[in-house]
């Protein structure tokens, strides 16, 4: 394993920003990742694992300490009578592995396709879109705990799993995933739950896996979320705020000054919780001032999705930061709602 000093982290991030990690590895298996793991506890480094850098936005100042490029590669299918059960390296591309199942007609995570990053990374984000999580379908999660120094075997149970989190990312530092179970279905139709799967879709009875994978990346094309060679993308880590869920005196508080004229079921904007009412983040961020389109300076919002904070030209870090927080207080300041971040800060802000 060969760990480099002083290592650009730009080019390793999708919003293609970053300083410097002070040390470097990429680490192909679990063997790997013990070794880069006591070399950090001997030298005293706090660590960071990379997978593709989607959901991250990196300090200017880096990252003093060292850097995994999760590159543990797995892929095997134990077939029962009605599921199966596939385990993967932490490094497999996710998109790669939602074609393969769908390819082989697996049905759980086909409403997931076209969301950028690794295996690894979809269970520390606890990755979710169109009516499926991947919450719902994992097994068991393995991974290298660097407060015992050993492999451990997380059930699904024990994962912490919630709306874009986990205990992966809440103890971020203390884990290495290494490999990642799920229970997948036999089944050569996909799940239709979301609404704009239901509209595009009405009528037509049920739809092959193809079909409905097919149906999201059109639809995450047309939000400029699919970071691939063949389509148009941007400078960006995803959705930049989750959609908080506020109490029901706060909603029919502002409710009405939220609400558009046009709006309809195909753009609705709140959904009945139980503890509450979920509210689209993007519909507060466009009623604060910060729809789509919106520049300043060097960063701004993509012109196709308001909750997509983007890298203009050659923004720094801190151009993204101070954005977020005048959203988040623009925000506060005009419905008492306080957004909190999808993506994780990494270093010193």
């Amino acid at each position: 394993m060969d760990i480099k000093q002083n290592y650009n982290l730009a080019n390793l991030t999708t919003f293609q920003i970053g300083g410097q990690a002070l040390f470097f590895a990429e680490v192909g298996s679990e063997d790997e990742v013990n070794e880069a793991c006591v070399f950090a506890e001997k030298s005293n480094l706090p660590i960071l694992v990379l997978g593709r850098g989607s959901n991250i936005l990196v300090s200017d100042k880096g990252f003093q300490g060292l850097v995994l490029l999760n590159k543990i590669l797995f892929f095997q299918a134990t077939e029962e009578a009605q599921s199966v059960l596939l385990e993967l390296g932490a490094g497999e591309n996710w998109d790669d592995v939602v074609g393969k199942t769908v390819e082989r007609g697996w049905s759980g995570i086909e409403s997931l396709s076209g969301i950028p990053g690794t295996v690894g990374g979809a269970v520390v984000q606890s990755i979710g879109a169109y009516g499926q999580s991947i919450m719902d379908v994992i097994e068991w999660v393995r991974v290298f705990d660097l407060s015992k120094a050993e492999y451990v075997i997380f059930q699904n149970k024990d994962c912490g799993f919630a709306y874009r989190d986990s205990l992966f990312k809440r103890e971020q530092g203390r884990f290495v995933v290494s490999k990642v179970c799920l229970r997948l279905e036999k089944s050569k139709t996909g799940k239709i739950i979301y609404k704009d799967l239901k509209n595009r879709f009405e009528g037509k009875g049920e739809m092959p896996l193809s079909s409905v994978r097919s149906a999201v990346i059109s639809i995450r094309v047309s939000k400029g979320y699919v970071i691939m060679p063949q389509y148009e993308s941007y400078k960006t880590a995803g959705s930049y705020f989750k959609n908080p869920v506020i109490g029901r005196e706060i909603f029919a508080s502002i409710k009405d000054n939220l609400s558009e004229p046009d709006d309809t079921e195909v753009t609705r904007w709140y959904w009945e919780q139980e503890d509450g009412v979920k509210v689209a983040a993007a519909r507060l961020l466009q009623k604060a001032g910060f729809g789509k389109g919106y520049t300043e300076g060097k960063v701004g919002i993509s012109p196709k999705h308001a909750l997509s904070l983007i890298n203009l030209e050659d923004a720094k870090a801190v151009d993204v930061y101070d954005l977020a927080q005048k959203i988040k207080k623009s925000v506060f300041d005009k419905f008492g709602i306080m957004l909190a971040e999808e993506i994780l800060y990494i270093g010193e802000f």
